[in-house]
């Protein structure tokens, strides 16, 4: 009687304790944390995007969305005057109160965000977008 009580209680503990891990969320990761996003979330970022210089980014970094030329866009050869659609992407920016300087070529394939001691450029490319991060 003794053996089966004890079993009895090893094995609610178990299953109380699978329980308990399972109601834990897991932890959240922050982004941008990987070299290639190939996902798209609900927020409806763009799902090609390849991340470089991640050691470079801002200590205290916040993200950010910005908009880019699509990269998987290609003129209409009937209506050669209109502009690529933009895509948003998700960027990490230094936390502070000074907005960047920014510039943007013509074809709005390349934006370039300068914060002073940090900076981040956007560049749309065949196919996928690149966010290098500069320090």
């Amino acid at each position: 009687m003794k053996k089966l009580l004890s079993l009895m209680v090893a094995g609610v503990l178990a299953m109380s304790a699978a329980v308990s891990e399972a109601k834990q969320p897991p932890a959240p990761t922050p982004e941008p944390m990987h070299a290639h996003a190939a996902v798209a979330d609900a927020g409806g970022l763009y799902h090609c995007v390849k991340y470089k210089d991640l050691d470079n980014v801002a200590c205290c970094a916040k993200p950010m969305i910005v908009e880019i030329a699509d990269p998987c866009w290609k003129p209409d050869p009937c209506n050669p005057c209109c502009k690529a659609p933009c895509v948003k992407v998700q960027i990490c920016v230094p936390d502070q109160c000074c907005p960047p300087k920014v510039k943007c070529s013509k074809d709005g394939k390349h934006v370039s965000y300068d914060f002073g001691k940090y900076s981040v450029d956007v560049r749309s490319k065949k196919g996928y977008v690149e966010v290098n991060y500069d320090d």
